[in-house]
């Protein structure tokens, strides 16, 4: 009975808030949020634009995570209070930047424990990693092999997630897998809806069409990431021109071929966070023993894909030029 009292309050909480983990389809649930503001009112939802980011709540975030030049200026707490001061909605807050960088305790001045129910979903580890790897390839300067990644930034998804626990208690938070044949209607944003209970008129936005960079242009970027600096990789428009590559070739999208080795790492080195998740009642689908996808690097075909990236570079004048001349394979 006080188990099913729990779960009715969870259901009621007034504020449903929304923490990640990245990875998981977040931009797609957050763009659906952001454009559907009549229907998520008719349900009785408030899905606040207080400082949006690509229709995401990250300056938020950044802000109660004390982020020195991403968070909100003095004053953001009674602006966020005047925001949600109406008290007949309840409040969607949607970031994957909470899960990791926000302190649960810094959260609760804001979403207090007992009228808050978060929501997370959960990747299996090597498709996650795998994710992240090529984003933060293409993102940041790192230069690492995927093999390296991985021993470099293990961080075991129970390391966070207790920390939520220890907070609002394991029965505020339930726990989803993000995995197609688990998510209502086979999809992350019916599934997300089917979590604030279901509402009627809305309307799905366009999926998102950014392909995951692949194949040697994925190791182009790790070659080039190489001869840049720190600030020159950070620099605008630098991290954000190897998108429309990737509609270059099919092979320059998609997933990489990771082999049975690494699979078999990758599982022998989560074997703990998996188990601890189980035990929670999460089951994140077995670690595949191996991916097919495209070689990084595929090495009989290197030279020839530079010479194709470079010949669209210069005839697109791309800001990375003055950097890619600084390789040796680099055409001219």
């Amino acid at each position: 009975m006080a188990r099913a009292r729990a779960s009715l309050r969870s259901m009621t909480a007034r504020f449903l808030l929304h923490i990640g983990a990245n990875k998981t389809g977040t931009s797609s649930v957050q763009r659906m949020l952001a454009q559907n503001a009549p229907a998520l009112a008719r349900a009785g939802w408030l899905y606040p634009e207080f400082h949006l980011q690509h229709c995401a709540h990250h300056p938020l975030a950044y802000a109660l995570a004390g982020h020195p030049t991403r968070g909100l200026a003095p004053g953001w707490r009674e602006g966020f209070a005047r925001a949600i001061a109406d008290p007949a909605p309840r409040v969607v807050i949607s970031s994957e930047l909470f899960f990791r960088n926000v302190p649960p305790r810094a959260a609760a001045t804001l979403f207090p424990p007992g009228e808050t129910r978060i929501v997370l979903y959960l990747r299996e580890h090597l498709s996650y990693l795998a994710s992240w790897y090529a984003q933060a390839v293409q993102e940041r300067n790192l230069t690492a092999s995927f093999d390296d990644y991985i021993q470099l930034f293990p961080q075991p998804f129970t390391q966070f997630l207790k920390g939520w626990e220890e907070v609002y208690g394991a029965g505020a938070i339930t726990l989803r897998p993000f995995r197609r044949d688990a998510l209502t209607g086979g999809d992350i944003r019916t599934d997300f809806l089917a979590q604030m209970g279901g509402m009627d008129g809305i309307a799905m936005p366009k999926a998102d069409s950014n392909l995951s960079l692949s194949g040697n242009l994925l190791f182009f970027k790790r070659m080039l990431n190489q001869v840049m600096s720190h600030a020159e990789a950070h620099a605008h428009p630098i991290p954000d021109e190897f998108g429309a590559y990737a509609e270059l070739d099919p092979r320059f999208h998609g997933r990489f071929e990771i082999g049975h080795e690494t699979a078999a790492q990758v599982a022998r080195r989560f074997a703990p966070d998996r188990a601890a998740l189980a035990a929670r009642g999460l089951d994140l689908g077995p670690v595949p023993d191996r991916v097919a996808g495209q070689p990084c690097p595929d090495h009989p075909r290197l030279q020839a894909d530079i010479d194709l990236i470079a010949r669209v570079a210069h005839e697109t004048g791309k800001a990375f030029l003055p950097y890619a001349r600084r390789l040796p394979a680099w055409p001219g």
